[in-house]
């Protein structure tokens, strides 16, 4: 196989996150087997919601490594995107990614928060929970599941315009079976409230990934 030469400026960062987030990885399937196990098969069956959803109410650490692990997937994403369209900095280049890391996490943090606020607001907390699980659970998978083919166009075939738009459609995607999914197994729940389900939606989901596509846009035209 022929050995495709990588920017330096890819260098600087790329393999340290790359290294970083497989050293998470690799601390979940050795410190909790099991539930790694069940994970790794969440879009096959729903086994993994349906027994640890219920089972810890409480925010487990596995769970906030999966968290920590889909900001830093998707810093990653967006940090080589930029750098693909020669986007060299945001604040610093040195520091470029980052800058990219504390917005995405800042981003998750924040919808969270509004999401256990409009929970309460609405008297749903129960909802709210198992919805919150299964978001940062199909979201995480999506965001590693795309990472592992990010690695493989940085370090085989090289990175294009085309592969990149199919990293983020298949984000959308696995995201939006999440969504159909919790939809469909609380439809009951969510019926009487469905007109602000859908603007949440709009706002704490859908929103996030078009206001990273505009300063995108706004950094490549600058």
């Amino acid at each position: 196989m022929e050995v495709i030469p990588l920017q330096h400026t890819y260098i600087n960062w790329i393999f340290p996150a790359f290294l970083l987030i497989f050293g998470l990885f690799a601390f979940l399937r050795v410190f909790y087997p099991k539930h790694f196990s069940d994970y790794t098969r969440l879009l096959v069956n729903d086994k993994y919601i349906i027994i640890y959803g219920k089972k810890e109410r409480k925010l487990h650490l596995f769970t906030i490594v999966l968290y920590l692990l889909q900001s830093l997937c998707l810093a990653l994403l967006v940090y080589v995107g930029l750098k693909h369209f020669g986007v060299t900095q945001l604040f610093t280049e040195k520091y470029m990614f980052l800058e990219i890391e504390l917005v995405v996490m800042a981003i998750l943090l924040l919808k969270l928060i509004l999401q256990q606020s409009i929970s309460s607001l609405f008297s749903l907390t129960d909802f709210s929970k198992d919805y919150i699980f299964t978001r940062i659970a199909y979201s995480s998978y999506a965001a590693i599941f795309v990472l592992l083919l990010l690695f493989l166009g940085i370090y085989t075939f090289g990175m294009t315009k085309p592969f990149l738009s199919l990293l983020f459609l298949t984000l959308l995607i696995i995201n939006a079976l999440s969504w159909l999914k919790i939809i469909k197994n609380n439809l009951k729940q969510i019926k009487p409230y469905l007109f602000y389900f859908i603007l949440y939606l709009c706002a704490l989901e859908i929103a996030p990934y078009i206001y990273l596509i505009y300063i995108g846009k706004h950094l490549l035209s600058t």
